[in-house]
């Protein structure tokens, strides 16, 4: 009995993954928020694409936290679409974060009173670390995802590790060294 292992989603790492990824959609939710109020005005800010994708990255977190408590296949086939689907978002997240990091923001203030300049300094900086932390986040939430997509994968009846009578996964054995 020892060589089978528990259906993977009735374990408490899914409830940590799908954590970890509403915190990181937030994190980016936030951020794009951030960017779009203190962000001069350019075509690129206006999309709002990092909110959107946030919230698109927040849906695998959440379908992790309901599949954790249910053994439904169906809902883990949603899983892993919608894990795909928050892949695209992170890129589209990663690419903006990028392109936004120093696009649109320099500007000439000689002639603008001292305190003005000061505040544009600040919101300039405000901006970039909002931009950072949306980089930062959509590269951990892109671990995280795929992490839910492979246990997804290897909890599904189709894998070949899944076990329909049990619904237990079965582990590979492993392999006895012996030393003389």
């Amino acid at each position: 009995m020892d060589r089978y292992r528990y259906f993977v989603f009735n374990q408490r790492n899914m409830v940590v993954l799908g954590l970890f990824q509403i915190a990181f959609s937030t994190v980016c939710v936030v951020s794009g928020f951030i960017d779009g109020v203190f962000r001069t005005e350019s075509e690129l800010g206006k999309t709002r694409a990092p909110i959107w994708a946030g919230m698109v990255m927040g849906v695998p977190g959440i379908l992790a936290l309901f599949s954790s408590q249910r053994k439904n296949p169906v809902l883990v086939h949603v899983l892993i679409v919608a894990s795909i689907l928050s892949c695209v978002a992170i890129l589209v997240v990663i690419v903006y974060s990028s392109l936004t990091l120093n696009y649109g923001e320099e500007e000439e203030l000689s002639s603008a009173p001292v305190h003005v300049i000061h505040t544009k300094f600040i919101l300039n900086k405000v901006v970039k670390g909002a931009n950072i932390a949306m980089l930062a986040a959509s590269i951990c939430s892109a671990f995280v995802v795929l992490v839910m997509a492979y246990l997804g994968c290897r909890s599904l009846p189709r894998c070949s590790c899944y076990d329909s009578v049990t619904g237990m996964v079965s582990e590979e054995p492993q392999a006895t060294v012996y030393l003389y």
